[in-house]
């Protein structure tokens, strides 16, 4: 028969109605489907939406700290090494682990290395070869527990992660314009449990003593304005770029310095005076960069002019809270009364003690300072010393006797404070380590160890600074005396006591911080309590020994 394809489709079609149902099955949901995703992927006109470009308008360039081309020393890169060439106008950091909880410190739990080492060299009478290399232990050879008394005479890693909290508390409570303020922290501090005391009454009078306190703590640790490192906040999951805090707090004091060089805003006050010209100073011995030079030496030059006249018609003395300017001002035409030369002759070891380390960070940094006005701070704090060890606050007369401050109902009075300050005028104007003075001082020092007892009454952390300074200097571990007799059991003490004051709460704006007040935080609150502990547990290598000691270990 012959074949015939209509009829086999037929037959095809009848014997298999599966096949055929399949396929027709398909061929209507490919068309479906087909029509659904054209509607969807092409919109009605009157949908598609348009878009406007408006021109942004220009924030106006911020000012940029202008830098002489010779500070980018290229030839410090080392070769055949990775190196990362950045500029100083960089401003943007790139976290290599952009899901890190920065509530939580990198590595160890136990080590301090999330903030990497500063630039090598020491601050003011450390600007040089040795002195602190940055916060990581270990670093550049340096051994932490150097020395051979007390707990090694040094720094040990409990005592850099102390510094290191300090640093990120300090850094929490900067203001946005650069400084610190005490009257600032209400607007900063967690409300439910602020760092300040919210019954004590403050004033911004000492913000620019403040801000140069803070400053010296991280210019101590070896950092300047051009540091590329990184702090953690952990209580506060941010970063930071170390050199950015820096130079935005001597940007604020460099703005704040009037023609004559003071930067308090109405009359001078020599503790904020002293204070900015020593963080000035520093900051341009530590990076040598000519933007804080005339700064610097401006305010050094002040120092030198509010220096008061020596009482016996020649040479200089002492200083005191205000400048010898504000007082000749008040006796037109120089004819000055008796009571007015009483008040012109008057000064005190305390403010003279701190303006005595500024003219010396100058000096060391290559500022010009009159040997005078040394000679006049030194001489003026050897009338005020007894035979005994102890040094009067602003005469020979009142040696051993209490200071008069606020806080004498809450604490006690150490008169070995001014024996402190005594060592230091001395060692650093005279370098002589066979001063027949210091044996009965430090003697009487170590009878009144740093101590947190009961009551908190004994708490002076202004004492324990200058004594540490002072003992440190004496025969620690780089002087060339090195017996330790002194240091040893001073050093132990002291990093027990500050050590163990330091507020260590999780996630908390207290954390790092000396909240517990002493003697005189009146006036700073916590933002001098914790300055000064840091600058204090920073004495093992933020000044060289003055009496040209022995190598570190």
């Amino acid at each position: 028969m012959a074949f015939n394809p209509a009829t086999s489709l037929r037959n095809f079609i009848k014997n298999s109605p599966w096949v055929f149902m399949a396929i027709a099955v398909h061929v209507i949901a490919l068309s479906v489907l087909a029509i659904w995703q054209f509607a969807k992927q092409a919109p009605k006109v009157e949908e598609t939406p348009t878009t406007v470009t408006l021109s942004k308008p220009k924030d106006p360039t911020p000012e940029e700290i202008a830098l002489p081309p010779e500070v980018l020393d290229r030839k410090s890169i080392p070769k055949n090494e990775e190196a990362e060439i950045v500029t100083f106008e960089e401003d943007v950091f790139m976290p290599t682990e952009p899901t890190e909880d920065l509530h939580l410190d990198r590595g160890d739990p136990e080590s301090v290395d999330n903030l990497t080492a500063g630039q090598p060299g020491g601050t003011a009478i450390g600007v040089g070869t040795t002195g602190h290399h940055g916060l990581r232990p270990g670093f550049a050879g340096r051994k932490l527990g150097g020395g051979k008394t007390g707990r090694g005479g040094g720094a040990t890693q409990g005592t850099e992660k102390a510094v290191l909290e300090g640093l990120r508390w300090l850094v929490r409570h900067q203001r946005p314009d650069g400084s610190w303020s005490i009257v600032s922290l209400k607007s900063i501090c967690d409300p439910d449990k602020p760092c300040y005391d919210p019954k004590e009454t403050y004033t911004d009078h000492y913000d620019e003593g403040l801000t140069a306190m803070a400053l010296l703590c991280f210019l101590g640790a070896g950092y300047s304005h051009e540091s590329k490192q990184d702090i953690v906040d952990t209580a506060r999951a941010k970063r930071y770029r170390i050199g950015e805090v820096v130079k935005n707090g001597l940007q604020w004091l460099k703005n704040r310095q009037n023609d004559q060089g003071y930067f308090s805003k109405d009359q001078a006050f020599m503790y904020n005076e002293a204070l900015c010209a020593l963080a000035l100073t520093e900051s341009y011995g530590l990076s040598q960069n000519r933007y804080w030079k005339e700064p610097a030496q401006k305010a050094i030059n002040f120092l030198q002019r509010a220096q008061r006249p020596n009482p016996s018609g020649s040479g200089n003395w002492g200083w005191r809270y205000a400048s010898r300017q504000s007082i000749e001002e008040k006796f037109p035409g120089g004819s000055i009364d008796e009571a007015g030369k009483k008040e012109l002759f008057d000064s005190d070891v305390s403010v003279t003690g701190w303006v005595v380390m500024a003219l010396k960070s100058a000096i060391i940094s290559g500022l010009e300072v009159d040997k005078n006005s040394m000679d006049g701070g030194l001489a003026f704090t050897k009338w005020c010393t007894a035979n005994d060890g102890l040094v009067g606050y602003n005469d020979p007369k009142n040696a051993g006797l209490t200071v008069q401050g606020r806080g004498d109902d809450k604490f006690d009075y150490h008169a070995t404070s001014m024996s402190s300050l005594g060592i230091c005028i001395r060692i650093f104007c005279e370098h002589d380590p066979n001063d027949a003075f210091f044996e009965p001082a430090a003697q009487r020092i170590i009878k009144d160890l740093p101590t947190v007892d009961k009551d908190r009454r004994k708490l002076d952390y202004y004492y324990w600074y200058y004594g540490s300074l002072a003992l440190n200097q004496l025969d620690g571990p780089d002087s060339p005396r090195k017996s330790g007799k002194y240091w040893g059991p001073w050093n132990k003490a002291m990093v027990d006591a500050v050590v163990g004051l330091q507020d260590t709460q999780e996630r908390s704006c207290n954390r790092g911080g000396w909240i517990q007040p002493d003697r005189w935080a009146y006036a700073g609150g916590p933002i001098y309590s914790t300055a000064i502990n840091v600058l204090t547990l920073e004495v093992y290598y933020r000044y060289e020994n003055a009496f040209g000691g022995g190598k570190r270990n």
